[in-house]
Formats: structure tokens, C-alpha cells, sequence
């Protein structure tokens, strides 16, 4: 059983103001158009991240590349992973009848926490899974004690 949240200005229109096709024309634009527009478009690898006492750890799958074609890079507080995933050309005699797989630039930033320290970032590439290493350092102390005279 599937549980749909009721929207009583929704319904209004729905009901009232539109014929059931513009209706459903509306609906598989913006809840399945976008998305499948999304999918079939653009290549965005899919990202975990995980924070333990020591350090926060960012997951990126990126299935098919090399490490020499990702690039890393930190500035600002920013760290923007980029790269490319090419598809394979056709050869004489080949082609393709079906492409299920994501190719493209792609590029991905995050804000890091303050309490990062960007000198000591650490990356691995295995198994197609790049795996980033964040290490926590010491917060510093932005903060004084003023005293009222």
C-alpha cells in the first residue's frame, strides 16, 4: 500500500481548474521528466560520506577510470573533484544497440568543515571506489572575552 500526502491546494486545481490530462501531462514532467532527463544526460558519480572521531571520509564511485584521470583540488575551504569518463569508441564491424552507462566531464565540490586540516588530505583509488581522507585537526579559537568597563 503506497501512502500519498495530501495536498488540499493540489487537489483544488486537480479537481476544479484542469482536465485530467494537463493533469498528468503536469505530473510525469516535473516528478519523472527532470530526472530522467538528469539521468540520461549528465554523468555524476555517486558520493558517501562518513565522519568518525578522526577524520571525515569521502566516497566517490567512479567504475571505469583510471587514477591519472581524476583530478583533486582544494581551495578555499572547497574541494572539487573532477574528471572525465569517456566511452569506448566503436570499432569497424561494431556497434552499440544499447548504452546504459554514464559518460562525460563530471565535477563535484564540498564545503569542508573548519575543522579539516587541508595540508594532510589523503586520497586512494581501488576497485573503482576513489576514497578521500579528511583529518580533523584541533578548532581554532575565534573567540575573545570582552570585558565591560
Amino acid at each position: 500500500m503506497t501512502l500519498i500526502k495530501f495536498n488540499p491546494a493540489k487537489e483544488f486545481l486537480r479537481e476544479r481548474m484542469m482536465p485530467n490530462e494537463i493533469n498528468s501531462l503536469f505530473d510525469s514532467f516535473f516528478n519523472d521528466g527532470m530526472a530522467k532527463f538528469e539521468r540520461n544526460v549528465f554523468f555524476t558519480p555517486r558520493v558517501d560520506v562518513v565522519e568518525n572521531e578522526l577524520q571525515f571520509e569521502v566516497h566517490l564511485a567512479l567504475p571505469g577510470l583510471k587514477k591519472d584521470e581524476i583530478n583533486i583540488e582544494v581551495e578555499k575551504n572547497v574541494m572539487t573533484v573532477s574528471g572525465e569518463r569517456k566511452i569506448k569508441a566503436e570499432n569497424k564491424g561494431e556497434k552499440f544497440h544499447m548504452v546504459e552507462n554514464f559518460y562525460g566531464k563530471f565535477s563535484r565540490s564540498f564545503s569542508l568543515p573548519e575543522n579539516v586540516d587541508s595540508t594532510k588530505i589523503d586520497a586512494q583509488f581501488t576497485d573503482g571506489i576513489l576514497s578521500v581522507l579528511l583529518p580533523k585537526s584541533e578548532l581554532k579559537q575565534n573567540s575573545t572575552k570582552v570585558v565591560i568597563k
